[in-house]
């Protein structure tokens, strides 16, 4: 089914075509010429609907999208093949953008964002609702949203959120912690709505302010919320951009730390070479 979004999309053509050679990354990585570059490409991969479409078929992609770009490239199309719909909660705010704001919300009922803390901007004229707290506590009714989605947040939870406005500092067991936040995102969702989540995904890694997950790791969580069905898809990074994979292929991935690490290596990664996307029906 193609997705719906607050523009026309882009449906024929050679949109795949020019998300594959049409952005290159600047010199430096995360500054403000990547940060541009970046928005744009974002914003021509949501649009383009022959990518959408082809992540809801499970296709391989053609080669040299999203290269020298982080793993949003994939993970907000693939939100968007995953058709959120209903009431939703945004869990660690991943929309909170006023350039994809628009091309999500036609879709839903009505959208709540709950992060740690305020963010530099937020867009209560567009409908959206805010919720500030931890996503272990949260203060909504049970059975509540159609939809609940945490794109790129849970590998945070447990960990040292210094960053992000919480001064708690690392647990023993962020694994633990991690359940306990799908535990409560498993709650808040009506029986038979969807939890769709991502977390960077290869060789187990802990830096302190973030973690990646192994194969084990994933399917720990996705049992945590005892689903009814579940599926997981793997995308994986290299010098030809970002791809369909699978666990076996990505299982060796290592994240580049681009808080340690300040060169850029040298197949271009700017932060995840893998993530896992996982869409749970409870």
């Amino acid at each position: 089914m193609p997705h719906e979004s607050g523009t026309a999309g882009v449906s024929g053509g050679d949109c795949l075509a020019r998300l594959a050679s049409g952005y290159r990354p600047p010199l430096r990585q995360w500054r403000r010429t990547y940060m541009r570059r970046r928005q744009r490409l974002l914003e021509a991969a949501v649009d383009c609907n022959q990518l959408v479409e082809a992540i809801q078929r499970g296709e391989r992609l053609p080669g040299g999208l999203g290269y020298g770009f982080d793993e949003r490239v994939i993970e907000y199309p693939w939100l968007l093949a995953a058709s959120p719909a209903g009431k939703a909660l945004d869990a660690g705010s991943i929309l909170n953008h006023s350039f994809l704001l628009p091309r999500f919300l036609p879709g839903l009922d009505s959208l709540t964002i709950s992060t740690l803390a305020p963010e530099p901007e937020s867009f209560p004229e567009l409908g959206v609702s805010y919720h500030y707290g931890d996503m272990r506590e949260l203060p909504f009714a049970d059975d509540w949203f159609d939809t609940v989605f945490s794109l790129s947040t849970l590998e945070h939870v447990g960990m040292d959120n210094t960053f992000y406005g919480d001064d708690a500092g690392q647990v023993p067991d962020p694994q633990v912690e991690t359940k306990l936040a799908l535990a409560e995102l498993r709650r808040v969702t009506k029986p038979g709505g969807r939890i769709l989540i991502s977390v960077p995904f290869g060789k187990r890694i802990d830096m302190g302010w973030s973690r990646q997950l192994d194969e084990a790791d994933v399917n720990d969580l996705v049992e945590s919320l005892e689903p009814k069905e579940a599926k997981v898809e793997i995308f994986a990074y290299d010098s030809n951009g970002w791809n369909l994979s699978d666990a076996a292929g990505a299982a060796d991935a290592v994240y580049h730390d681009f808080t340690r690490e300040a060169r850029w290596p040298e197949d271009k990664a700017a932060a995840a070479r893998a993530v896992a996307c996982a869409s749970v029906t409870i």
